[in-house]
């Protein structure tokens, strides 16, 4: 089987994933874009109206025209790679021939896109949310912007955390992401973000050592 895929960026309804965070990616059965922690979106070909000609700051790409009620309108895709080069690797796969090759993997993605595009759990989102405000907030009622300087370390050390264990525990995985999403869908962004929030926790350490002048 022809596959396709390739790096770029990505316009998402009023969402944006940078260069080469966003990866297309191509067979004859189901065309997926990848945004990592802030989603993917599955499409059969049925589901495609048009594949047209996109620019903007990123650079030049594709924007699918689709019928799926669940997902944004707006669906663009960016790359190095010239517009008819992307159409030309995307029919190469086979992709456009409208009858299911695999009925299976036709229904899956119907399912798939019956979850939306966010691969969290909400229960996951909402205790993300407040793991990471509760101590910024505790320390803003105690003392202020600065002792919610001082308590954002807690902060980075929840998300370290919960990214850790999103990598490296199954059990852990099962319980925040929705059915059927893949690991390997979300480590290039899970790893960015732990880089992120390493050198965020380190930076803030630092500067909440450093007196104040009085």
């Amino acid at each position: 089987m022809n596959e396709f895929s390739i790096n770029g960026g990505a316009y998402i309804g009023n969402a944006k994933t940078s260069k080469p965070l966003a990866t297309l990616k191509v067979d004859a059965s189901v065309l997926k874009i990848n945004l990592g922690i802030f989603g993917q979106l599955f499409f059969n070909a049925d589901d495609i109206v048009q594949i047209e000609y996109a620019s903007s700051i990123g650079g030049e790409g594709i924007r699918i025209i689709h019928n799926v009620p669940s997902y944004p309108k707006k669906v663009v895709f960016t790359a190095s790679m010239p517009y008819h080069s992307i159409i030309e690797n995307i029919k190469a796969t086979g992709f456009f021939n409208k009858t299911p090759n695999d009925q299976v993997q036709y229904y899956q993605v119907k399912k798939m896109q019956g979850q939306g595009k966010i691969p969290f759990k909400t229960a996951a989102i909402i205790a993300f949310l407040a793991g990471w405000n509760i101590p910024l907030l505790t320390g803003f009622i105690k003392g202020g912007v600065y002792r919610a300087a001082n308590y954002s370390l807690i902060s980075f050390i929840f998300v370290f955390l919960m990214i850790v264990l999103i990598l490296f525990s199954q059990p852990f995985r099962a319980l925040v992401l929705k059915e059927d999403r893949e690991i390997n869908d979300l480590k290039k962004s899970l790893y960015f973000l732990w880089a992120i929030v390493t050198i965020g926790g380190i930076m803030f350490t630092i500067v909440s050592r450093v007196p104040l002048n009085k």
